[in-house]
């Protein structure tokens, strides 16, 4: 039986690998931990069926090879080396009898990485889309006025802090209450942070807030994949308070920008909605008022004019009754003056006749007429 030390099988592996795989070989996987030391990078890749891991190896990313490959991709670099993410990486297969394999990675493809994201991406906005999402938290009624508001954002983000000036130092002098609910803005925890976030603004409303605007402000478009998740999307569609989201700019475009109340991109964008929101209220209730004070005034001069009218139609009408008083006062005085004369005449002719008898039957007459 032919018999062999660890040493010597793996230095045969080793001569193996290295005849077998004499040059670079571009891999995929996911990165499952990564971790820095000496400013070289140590990273965990995996590669899953499901939920499954079915294979693992360990890769370094030495710190000359990373400054290297930071001058081409600058920021991007960082993003793509996230646990969670999938890439694309050129790594040469190194064996070592003490230490194992190990894949040394020398170049890092992007597109890749942005491929299999904006193909994740589609299908998420797909399945919103049968879901009848898309668009859903624009129909919450929007309070006349913004002033309590919950904002979802890292107190470290650039974001935070312009949304904050702009806001709070607005032209006409109108007062906000702003609460901070702190969460990460990009990597793997920013689902888990924002759906716990969203649960806790609204389990705190003792006083309900009048919306909630998630910021970040600018960063690379691979940071933004962090908020493309169907989760992520569904809660804020079917979110009872109106959502505005600022976490891009004016290029990118992510899931909650599709299921929110309004999106805004950038983070004073968001600020100048809500002052401009408030202001169309105000502006109507100006406007409300004016109205009411050109009615009260029509009204006023209505009245007044009816009042004149009023009272220039109860002096002709009292003139007209005075005077037919005065008509009706001067024909019965007639009529008692024409009465009197005829009664007195009336009077004066029975009392001439009485007279005429008294002196026909008066004792003298009668001895005149002959009688004794």
């Amino acid at each position: 039986m032919t018999t062999f030390s660890l040493y010597e099988l793996n230095e045969f592996i080793r001569r193996v690998l290295a005849l077998n795989f004499n040059e670079s070989v571009w891999i995929t996987a996911e990165i499952a931990q990564i971790g820095v030391s000496r400013a070289h990078r140590y990273i965990t890749l995996i590669e899953k069926e499901g939920d499954e891991i079915i294979a693992q190896s360990d890769a370094v990313l030495w710190a000359g090879d990373y400054k290297r490959i930071k001058r081409t991709l600058k920021e991007l670099t960082d993003t793509l080396l996230q646990e969670g993410m999938e890439i694309c990486v050129k790594a040469r297969v190194e064996f070592h009898e003490r230490y194992g394999l190990k894949l040394v990675i020398e170049e890092i493809d992007p597109a890749h990485t942005m491929g299999k994201l904006a193909l994740q991406r589609i299908k998420i906005i797909q399945d919103l889309q049968k879901q009848g999402l898309i668009g859903r938290n624009a129909t919450v009624p929007m309070p006349l006025v913004l002033q309590k508001i919950a904002v979802i954002s890292s107190d470290k983000a650039a974001g935070m802090k312009d949304f904050a000036e702009h806001l709070l130092q607005n032209p006409y002098g109108y007062a906000f209450e702003v609460h901070l609910f702190q969460c990460a803005m990009q990597g793997q925890l920013v689902e888990k942070e924002l759906l716990l976030q969203l649960e806790r603004i609204l389990s705190l409303q003792v006083k309900p807030f009048d919306c909630v605007v998630i910021i970040r402000g600018g960063g690379a478009k691979l940071d933004l994949s962090a908020f493309d998740t169907l989760f992520i999307g569904q809660a804020i569609a079917l979110y009872p308070i109106p959502v505005l989201i600022g976490i891009g700019h004016e290029i990118d475009q992510t899931v909650p920008d599709l299921v929110a109340y309004a999106s805004l991109k950038t983070p004073t964008a968001v600020a100048d909605f809500i002052i401009e929101h408030n202001r169309q209220y105000e502006y109507t209730i100006i406007q409300l008022q004016q109205f009411i004070k050109d009615l009260t005034s029509q009204a006023t001069h209505h009245a007044s004019s009816f009042l004149i009218y009023a009272q220039e139609m109860m002096s002709f009408r009292s003139k007209a009754k005075t005077h037919t008083a005065d008509m009706q006062l001067q024909s019965i005085q007639n009529q008692i003056q024409q009465s009197s004369q005829f009664l007195l005449k009336t009077a004066q002719g029975d009392i001439l006749n009485k007279q005429q008898s008294i002196q026909i039957l008066s004792v003298e007459a009668t001895l005149h007429r002959g009688f004794s």
